[in-house]
């Protein structure tokens, strides 16, 4: 009897029973992940291939273009599991355990950049560009998550936190390119780096919990409105700490206390 190539193993998010387990890690498989996620990224985090100067579009829009930079991890999850047939076992989903709870928490940060507003508005209303942005980020935040979270942390479940928190960490570190960007110190490289693995560490046990590729996407964009270069955001600190806040409480309440009530019926 012929038999059928496996296909890309997905996990239903609060399926019961032990999920199968792997003890090897396919670095092959890997290898093209990443080298697929720089290589469509590149061009546009390097500024080789600028759209917005071929065809920029009218009220803001053209900020949408941006999207282009982060979307090289969702082209490497893609082809590894679609054209590859990856039998990486992924818990990890788009809505995760609470779809409900995963999109309240994709609302919080556009909405709050809505009410601040942005500090550059000559041509276009300052809440309306703020809103625009904080979608932005929501979908640039979504082509990162998909490759970091939903491939590449099952990909390697068989390490050891640690030393899986910093191959994540310096994968992601690489693939930012920020290396090949003259001006920027030392100093400044140790920082990235610093924070690139708190958030490998953070958002590994945020997608752990949630199961979810858009929660931990919401999560991912206070890195992007902390290290924001443009000037455009305003208030971010505070929009930070409110959107954390609500984000313990969404974990808190939403996903962890409805699993303990479940569990105690």
């Amino acid at each position: 009897m012929e038999q059928k190539s496996p296909s890309p193993i997905d996990i239903k998010p609060g399926a019961t029973g032990a999920l199968p387990k792997t003890s090897s890690i396919n670095w092959t498989e890997i290898a093209v992940f990443f080298v697929i996620a720089v290589g469509v990224s590149a061009p546009f985090r390097l500024d080789w291939i600028t759209p917005a100067k071929w065809l920029p579009f009218p009220y803001g829009l053209d900020i949408f273009y941006a999207v282009l930079r982060g979307i090289g991890p969702a082209c490497g999850y893609l082809v590894v599991t679609r054209f590859l047939k990856s039998t990486v076992i992924r818990d990890i989903s788009f809505w995760g355990v609470n779809g409900m709870i995963s999109f309240l928490a994709m609302l919080i940060l556009p909405v709050m950049m809505a009410i601040v507003g942005t500090t550059e508005a000559a041509a276009q209303n300052k809440h309306y560009l703020g809103c625009l942005y904080g979608v932005m980020l929501v979908l640039y935040a979504l082509g990162e998550e998909y490759g970091w979270r939903g491939y590449l942390q099952p990909a390697l479940a068989p390490m050891r936190l640690f030393p899986k928190v910093m191959l994540i960490a310096v994968l992601w570190y690489l693939w930012h390119l920020n290396f090949l960007r003259p001006g920027i110190s030392p100093k400044m490289h140790l920082i990235h780096f610093l924070s690139l693995v708190a958030g490998s560490w953070g958002l590994l046990k945020i997608a752990d919990t949630t199961k979810s590729i858009l929660f931990t996407a919401a999560v991912h964009l206070s890195f992007n409105v902390l290290a924001d270069g443009t000037g455009r955001i305003n208030s971010p600190l505070l929009i930070i700490g409110v959107a954390g806040a609500l984000w313990f409480a969404l974990i808190r309440f939403g996903i962890i206390g409805r699993a303990v009530a479940v569990k105690e019926r």
